[in-house]
């Protein structure tokens, strides 16, 4: 029976561990935490899977010489598709400071930059080179925010 209880007090001990490191781990990330709800984080984090997989796209078609796939690709994330098909939450739109939006906005229109470059025939490099510029966006947006859950 002795046995018993100290197994659960070891339990208890390690459970309390993780949850003081998952704690620390979030205070020393200085990250700003924008509250999200399950859905506005699944649409979130979906257009940020898009992101990269229109970024791998386009990389691999402008490797094999292919604009027009690599001009779809950028197009599929600019800022006049995404528009047209609005599918953001409503609720979402609010919840985004002002300095999430100067990373977003800029990013979606240098999709359609890139895109619109592509289809009128600019060099490899000169699209490689816009590809960048977006993917600063990007990374400045990653290094400033993280998405937590919202408390219900």
């Amino acid at each position: 029976m002795r046995w018993r209880h100290t197994g659960f007090a070891a339990f208890c001990l390690f459970l309390s561990m993780g949850q003081m490191v998952t704690a620390r781990a979030e205070d020393a990330d200085p990250r700003v935490a924008i509250a999200m709800t399950a859905s506005e984080k699944a649409f979130v984090l979906g257009q940020m899977r898009l992101f990269v997989k229109s970024i791998e796209q386009i990389v691999a078609a402008l490797a094999a010489d292919d604009a027009a796939t690599a001009a779809e690709a950028a197009a599929a994330r600019g800022a006049l598709r995404f528009q047209a098909e609005n599918a953001m939450p409503p609720t979402l739109g609010p919840k985004f400071p002002e300095t999430w939006r100067s990373f977003g906005q800029p990013m979606r229109k240098g999709f359609d930059v890139l895109a619109k470059g592509l289809t009128q025939g600019e060099t490899e490099k000169v699209s490689l080179a816009r590809l960048g510029e977006v993917m600063r966006n990007c990374v400045a947006c990653h290094e400033s925010y993280r998405i937590v859950d919202a408390k219900n």
